[in-house]
Formats: C-alpha cells, structure tokens, sequence
C-alpha cells in the first residue's frame, strides 16, 4: 500500500499495511474496556446470561454499525465535522459534539490507566504489600492525589509521544507489537486460572447462562452497552481510523476481524478473573476496583505470585494505553480536519486541555462520578445514536452497502439495510433515551 493517499487535494497518510488496521482497531476498542470493566461489569449482571447476551448483541448490532462507520469514514477520508458538512450541509455542525467526548474521556480515562501503570510497576517492587493488603493499598494509593496526578501527567506523555508520531510510525507500530503481546500474556493467565483448585463454581458461574436473566430489558441494555464500548462504537473512534484506509481495503472482514478479537479477548479477560474470585470466596460486586482489590489477593495464593501479578497488569496496562491512544488519535484527527490546523498543534493543545481536564477528575470523586455519566453513558450513546441515523437514514443504509463497500469478501445482502435501520437505530435511541431519564438519578 502506499504510504500516502490523495483527500481533497491534500495528501493524507494511510495505514502502512491491513494487519496495522485490524491491530491497531483492536487496541484502540479493546483496552481496560476489557480486561477491566467487562470482568466487573459481567460479575454484577448475572455471569452467563450477561456474556451470551453480549455475544449476540456484538454480532448482530455492533457489527453492522460498525461497518458502516468504517465505509463512511474511508470515502470522506475525514474525521466527522467534515465529513457530516459533506452529506448534510450546514446541518452537518452537529459533528462538533464529536471530538468532545473522546477529549473529555481522556480526562478521567488516563486516570484509570494511570492506576495500571503504577501497579505494573508495585508488582515488580512491593508485590508483597500490596497483595497483603490488596484493599488498604488501593485506597491509600488512589487517596494520594497529587501521586496520582503525577502517575496520570505520565501516561499523558507516553501516549502523546505515540501520537506525535502519526499512524505508521507512532500508533500502528505499537499496536503491531503490544497487542499481540497482550493476546499471548492473556492467554497464558487464561490456562493459569482454569487449573486452580475449585474453579468449577466460578467457571459455570461465568460459562452457564441463566436463560430466565434474559427477559430482563437491563440486562440487554448494559450488554448492548458494553458491547459499543468493547468495539470501539460511539464519538467516531472507527470513523478517525477508518478515514486513513486506504481504497481497496476489506472492510466487512477486517472489522468482522476485530470484533472477534475484541470478544475473544472480553471472554478471556472475564475467565481471567471471575472464576478465580469465586474460587477465592471473594466479593464479586466490587465494582470498578474489582480488579486491583481482589485479583492481588488471588495472586498472593498462587506460586510465583509476583510474576503472574506483574503480566496481568502489563497486559493490562497495554490494552490501556493502546486505547488511550485511539482515544486521543480520535480528538487529533476531528480536530486537525475540522479546523485545519497542524497534527502538532492540535496535539500540543489537546495534552494541556486534557492535563487541565483532569484535574477536578482525579480530586473530586463526586465530580468523576458525574463527569463519567456525561462523558461515557450520554456522550457515547448520543454520539452512537447520530451516527447512526445519519447514516442509515440520511446517507442510506443501501447506498453505503453498495456503494461504499464494493470489493467486499463478505457478501453484504439487503438484510443489512434492515438491521442498520430498524434494529440499529431503534435500540441505540432506546439506549440514549435511557440515558437521559437517569440523569435526575445522577445530578439531584
């Protein structure tokens, strides 16, 4: 492929190769959203049912969405704000939402990654104390709030450093080497867990479905969720990557590509820990900190306990990062296009907004909390939701079928059409409009 490609006159890189694409896609979707949020998020809606439920929605909602956001973003070779003004006019001002939210999720994402950081490293350092005392260390280390504005201004610069470096160069050679790496490491804890003593429970817990759970209308709501969350759906994450492919890229099979990775890897990351907690007799509704307070004491159990402990949280931290760059890439990219500005200055402006942005994130917990809702329940299903019927509705589901995913492998019939308009749509507009009647809940 060649290294650059004309878009509107100007010249625009693309990915140096297909295999850079799928990677780099699969950790920018993939990241903590996996290996840290599914686990927990599994554990509190009912194991098995939450797990079959979000397989289905994966395959049958993500997908097509997903598609379709990728074919979008390849013919317009730009982020959403130009890309919108080209098929809607001055209507099209409404991409400004766009670049927002990944902006504001770095805010308080990078936070997250920062703990994962920190941790990589205590397990090599103080791997004893903190598997002692899994739960006293979390808390006085996310109680120390200057450290962790410390350890979050440093994950801000690793990644900036990525993404300074532009797509081959910076975000594909990292993804090319740390996401497999991450698959392998994950793998390896995969069989590790599954031969610790009493797993059974845990394992039918995680791998049996209660059918009966799936007439609850929550439980498909989180797993349709997680499931935009786990592939990289919502403020035009697949739009900012997918504007850098080049013509004749497969577009069907190399996100189909990705959403197997990115649900392999959820599963993995679920059997990972929720077995082992309930092997251990620990507490499966943690929350959020599940990871870093019980998984330390699972490791203090089993024999090399600081090594397992270290790979988890490198494994960890690569998602993570790997991410965190997708998210930024994804401000670069809208911002730089919709302004017009440089890749070194729009980089430059989004790390000082985001180290300002994350200051009230990392000191008040209240204000996290809401900033969170705003940013990663509304902002994420508002987003999906425009996205949506823009393109299904607007552009047209068929034309972007035949039109703008010629050359296929996948034979992309009229049930596409259908399932982007009257499945897509609706539920993502059910999503949004739940989202908004919880605000009262959040805010009063």
């Amino acid at each position: 492929m060649s290294e650059q490609t004309q878009a509107n006159g100007q010249e625009r890189e693309v990915w140096g190769s297909r295999l850079g694409f799928i990677l780099s896609t699969i950790g920018m979707a993939f990241g903590l959203g996996a290996i840290w949020r599914f686990p927990y998020v599994a554990a509190e809606s009912g194991g098995g049912a939450f797990v079959l439920a979000f397989t289905i929605v994966t395959i049958v909602i993500a997908l097509p969405a997903g598609w379709a956001e990728i074919a979008f973003a390849r013919k317009m070779r730009s982020g959403p704000i130009t890309a919108f003004q080209k098929v809607l006019g001055k209507k099209g001002k409404i991409a400004w939402i766009f670049p927002f939210i990944p902006l504001g999720l770095n805010m308080y994402y990078l936070v997250v990654v920062s703990w994962t950081l920190a941790y990589t490293i205590f397990s090599l350092y103080c791997g004893q104390e903190f598997m002692a005392d899994s739960v006293g260390f979390f808390q006085d280390f996310t109680g120390n709030r200057t450290a962790i504005f410390a350890w979050t201004v440093v994950t801000l610069l690793i990644i900036s450093f990525v993404c300074m470096k532009g797509i081959q160069k910076g975000v594909e050679k990292f993804c090319k080497f740390c996401i497999p790496l991450h698959y392998i490491i994950l793998f390896a804890l995969v069989i590790r867990v599954l031969t610790l003593p009493g797993i059974e429970d845990g394992l039918t817990m995680f791998a049996k479905p209660d059918m009966s759970m799936l007439l609850d209308p929550s439980l498909w709501a989180r797993a349709t969720g997680m499931a935009l969350f786990a592939v990289g759906l919502g403020p035009a994450y697949l739009m900012a990557y997918g504007s850098y492919l080049p013509e004749k890229s497969d577009i069907p099979m190399d996100f189909l590509t990705v959403a197997w990775w990115n649900l392999f890897g959820c599963i993995a990351s679920g059997l990972v820990v929720i077995p082992a907690v309930v092997a251990f007799g620990l507490n499966l509704q943690s929350g959020p900190s599940l990871t870093y307070v019980t998984l330390p004491y699972v490791f203090a159990q089993m024999p090399f306990s600081g090594v397992i402990a270290f790979f988890f949280f490198f494994a960890m931290l690569l998602g993570g990062l790997s991410a965190a760059i997708g998210i930024m890439e994804n401000s670069v990219t809208t911002f730089s296009d919709g302004l017009g500005w440089s890749r070194k200055k729009t980089l430059a402006v989004i790390i000082v907004v985001t180290i300002i942005g994350s200051i009230p994130c990392i000191w008040s917990d209240t204000f996290l909390a809401k900033f969170d809702y705003i940013i990663g329940d509304l902002g994420y299903t508002l987003t999906a939701a425009i996205m949506a019927i823009v393109l299904a509705w607007c552009v047209g589901a068929k034309k972007i079928r035949t039109e703008w995913m010629e050359g296929s492998s996948i034979h992309l019939g009229r049930w596409f059409d259908i399932i982007y308009k009257y499945a897509v749509v609706p539920i993502l507009l059910f999503l949004l409009l739940q989202s908004l009647l919880n605000i009262p809940k959040i805010f009063f």
